[in-house]
């Protein structure tokens, strides 16, 4: 699971957009500063002028976080964060054990606004009333504006038990404060169905082992009389570029699924891995949330034809994050890769353009379903 700068995150989980391996690696920063001339000269003079004159007593680990972020700041990438020790702790939790600690909605972020793209049922913001589209404004009295999506969901995320109030505005209607009880929430993965013969795969997010489920889905509605499937990506945010694969490789029988790139690499060309587990017909639903592994895997069906996307332009991250450790237990995140759909598209530059386009959320999947049923009719038995 990667322009307007803007970024995607599941508040309370901040691991889904970023590469799944941790590396750990020494800040060993002071060894080069300390020789003559170096370019870090600076930074030991700034930090002298602080200690001997700044009128209240520097705070040394206060100091060497500050130093960190601005490094970052200075970085043309807006996926770029700290990680204080405690936070790199709690992500590192949540990757092991599959859950996190917040309230369950997804976040994204254009230009100004930080905007509710969706509430995952059974949480804290669905039963107290949060609604997709709601635009947040502020977390615990402080306003979101100039912060980053990372830092606003840091902001909401923390222990089980405790409480943070947000406030939305929806619509033309006044401000709105909402506050929510923190607990512990699985790692949504997906859900899947059948409806008048048509397979319904609602896939929420790229964690471990999605693919795995896919596959099993998919062959198990078959079984059950399925002669069509919706793979439903609405307001996914990605996670594993690998699940990512082995998604599409439900569907695309061998070939090119997406392309990576590194600075000063060679690139890397990803293929389908087989055997495919259906030839049935495929439509892909997808909207501004979805994002990074989604992208990838709607850009690989639309490009090799294997299906039609219906919904709206997709969210538009076309690169790829890893977080990495200090020594101190502190981490950063970076963008360290570009991906490719099979017939070169960028993401990040275009996004995936629906090949039927349904504004209204509450149409998509009756749009899909129809589409599928026409499929089916046009093309009697010829999928196998």
């Amino acid at each position: 699971m990667f322009k307007r700068h803007s970024t995607q995150i599941l508040a309370g989980f901040a691991a889904l957009a970023i590469s799944t391996a941790l590396f750990v690696f020494g800040f060993t920063i002071g060894q080069s500063r300390s020789q003559e001339g170096s370019r870090y000269k600076v930074l030991d003079e700034a930090q002298s002028r602080i200690d001997a004159m700044a009128l209240s007593e520097p705070d040394d680990d206060k100091l060497l976080q500050g130093a960190v972020k601005g490094m970052l700041e200075g970085l043309d990438d807006p996926h770029a964060l700290y990680y204080t020790p405690n936070a790199y702790r709690a992500l590192g939790e949540e990757l092991l054990t599959g859950q996190f600690s917040g309230v369950g909605v997804w976040l994204n972020r254009s230009g100004e606004f930080t905007k509710i793209v969706s509430v995952l049922p059974d949480t804290p913001a669905a039963e107290a009333g949060v609604e997709p589209g709601d635009i947040l404004t502020s977390v615990d009295g402080k306003p979101v504006a100039r912060l980053s999506l990372d830092e606003v969901g840091q902001a909401i995320m923390g222990e089980a038990g405790t409480k943070v109030t947000i406030k939305v505005v929806r619509g033309a209607a006044a401000p709105r404060e909402f506050t929510l009880d923190r607990r512990k929430l699985e790692i949504p993965s997906m859900t899947s169905d059948i409806k008048d013969g048509v397979g319904i795969l609602n896939l929420l997010s790229f964690t471990g082992g999605v693919g795995a489920k896919v596959r099993d889905a998919v062959m198990e509605l078959q079984e059950g009389g399925a002669r069509g499937f919706v793979l439903d990506l609405r307001g996914n945010p990605g996670g594993s570029l690998d699940e990512a694969v082995q998604v599409a490789s439900v569907f695309i029988d061998g070939g090119t699924v997406v392309t990576y790139r590194e600075r000063g690499k060679d690139e890397r060309v990803y293929q389908a891995r087989g055997p495919v587990a259906t030839k049935l017909p495929l439509v892909v639903l997808a909207d501004e949330g979805s994002a990074s592994a989604s992208e990838i895997v709607a850009g690989a069906i639309q490009d090799r034809q294997r299906g039609l996307i219906v919904g709206t332009e997709t969210y538009k991250k076309g690169s790829v994050q890893q977080v990495v450790g200090l020594s101190d237990g502190s981490a950063i995140k970076l963008t360290i890769a570009s991906y490719f759909t099979p017939s070169g598209r960028g993401i990040g530059e275009h996004g995936v353009i629906p090949d039927v386009e349904v504004a209204d959320r509450a149409e998509q999947l009756a749009k899909a379903t129809e589409i599928l049923s026409g499929m089916l009719v046009e093309a009697p038995g010829s999928q196998g």
